[in-house]
């Protein structure tokens, strides 16, 4: 019995692990049929793949080739720069250099402690008179200013400047001074030059807005023979000069010596306090001008219209001895393309008529104001253009409008003392004048000015006809 039960439990445990045998059979023929379907694609995509792999292997290594190559050419290429700098750097210490600019022609000595800049002024005028008002003075084309110009630098410290004047039929000499610039705060300069006192007398010759200076200029020395200390202080906010001179008539270049032992002092303070900001008010620029000294010996001075004429003249006997006082307060403002300058000069001065001597005062003021109409910045010096006069590539210059008022007057007593006459000399002008001027570029300049003088005081009041008169002027400089 016992026998029958186990052969019965062996038949079925051998049924049982064929069963499992066969299920685990079936179970991995399917695994491994769906193991072939599944891997087939694989099978079949990676014969295709390994050469893109391979492509874009070489495609990396070829691209890392040419940025190496890519590098090397422009360390090559640096290393060719800084040879070609120190080779430069070499030849200058060695080897003049000539360039020329909008600054002129320029010699640098090696190492540049030595330089010659040649440059010119040429300024020709066209006057011509409207009515009857000029007098004997007659329309014509005159060559107002030609002078060449020579300046530097020797031994490094040492600036000169020496420029004669060829204009007008004349030959005159107008600057011939060395400057030594080794102290900041204290530039000596010595030789004939402008001395420290009129504001726009100081502006070059080429940079005033109109083609004629104002009245107040008429009562400052042009240039005179002396030294003078001079310097920007702090981060120029401030410029101060102070001067001996021999002493020249107002309005005069004088001779090239002193006509007595006395000297004319002068002195200046200019203020640009907001400077070196750039805001509203760093165009601001306040100062005072003055001088003071004998006149005994000194040539009379010679006042002069717009339209170049001389207007008054002393009388007889009459010679200037004793003192001479000049004051000239002055200010400007420039903000962006606008400018105004406005100057008042006060002179009191010693004149003599047969034995007897008086002291004169003559007062003059202007106020002028400007607009560059294409938008460059207005300032003491001349603008430069944004784009030079080519109107087939869309230059014109740049375009300025401006106007002045001025006014000059001697007191009564030039006519009570005998000094002049109410019959042939007016004791007081009042001018104004209009003007636009066309910067080509920065080194040509065309001005048109139309100016009015009216006469007045004593015998004159009624019987002298205004001075009209239109300047046009062609202006060429480099300096």
């Amino acid at each position: 019995m016992f026998h029958r039960r186990f052969l019965e439990a062996r038949a079925k445990g051998r049924a049982a692990r064929a069963f499992f045998s066969s299920a685990i059979a079936r179970g991995a023929m399917s695994s491994a049929l769906a193991l072939a379907i599944l891997s087939a694609p694989a099978r079949a995509q990676t014969p295709d793949q390994q050469p893109a792999a391979q492509t874009t292997d070489q495609k990396l290594e070829q691209l890392q080739q040419k940025v190496d190559e890519l590098d090397q050419a422009v360390k090559v290429a640096q290393r060719k720069q800084e040879l070609a700098e120190e080779a430069a750097a070499e030849k200058a210490k060695t080897q003049a250099t000539v360039t020329a600019d909008t600054s002129g022609f320029t010699i640098r000595s090696p190492g540049g402690n030595y330089l010659l800049k040649i440059g010119a002024d040429l300024q020709l005028d066209n006057r011509t008179y409207l009515g009857t008002g000029a007098g004997s003075a007659i329309d014509t084309l005159v060559a107002r200013r030609v002078r060449p110009t020579f300046s530097g630098t020797i031994y490094h410290y040492i600036d000169f400047m020496f420029r004669p004047d060829f204009g007008q039929g004349t030959t005159a000499i107008y600057d011939a001074y060395a400057q030594l610039n080794y102290l900041p705060w204290a530039n000596l300069r010595v030789g004939k030059f402008k001395p420290p006192v009129g504001l726009e007398r100081l502006q070059s010759d080429d940079d005033t807005t109109f083609n004629e200076r104002g009245l107040p200029s008429d009562l400052g020395p042009q240039r005179d023979i002396g030294y003078q200390l001079s310097a920007d202080l702090f981060k120029k906010r401030a410029n101060y000069a102070v001067g001996v001179f021999n002493g020249v008539p107002d309005a005069s270049i004088g001779t090239d010596a002193a006509v007595s032992d006395h000297r004319d002092y002068s002195a200046r303070i200019f203020l640009t306090p907001f400077l070196p900001d750039e805001n509203a008010l760093s165009g601001l620029g306040v100062g005072f001008g003055a001088s003071g000294g004998n006149t005994d010996g000194e040539a009379l001075p010679a006042f002069k219209t717009f339209g170049q004429q001389t207007f008054f003249t002393f009388a007889s006997g009459v010679t200037a001895a004793g003192h001479r006082t000049r004051l000239d307060p002055q200010a400007y403002y420039y903000l962006g393309p606008f400018g105004l300058l406005a100057e008042y000069a006060l002179n009191e001065e010693g004149f003599q008529k047969s034995g007897v001597r008086r002291e004169i005062a003559f007062r003059a003021y202007q106020i002028e104001v400007s607009y560059i109409l294409t938008g460059e910045k207005k300032s003491y010096a001349s603008p430069t253009p944004r784009k030079s006069f080519d109107p087939l590539h869309g230059g014109w210059g740049a375009w300025e409008l401006a106007a002045r008022v001025g006014d000059w007057e001697a007191e009564k007593g030039i006519y009570n003392y005998g000094l002049a006459s109410a019959a042939t000399s007016p004791r007081h002008l009042h001018e104004w004048v209009g003007g636009v001027n066309c910067y080509l570029n920065r080194l040509f300049k065309v001005a048109a000015d139309y100016g009015k003088t009216d006469f007045g005081g004593g015998a004159l009041n009624s019987n002298k006809l205004p001075e009209r008169i239109i300047l046009l002027r062609f202006q060429i400089n480099f300096i």
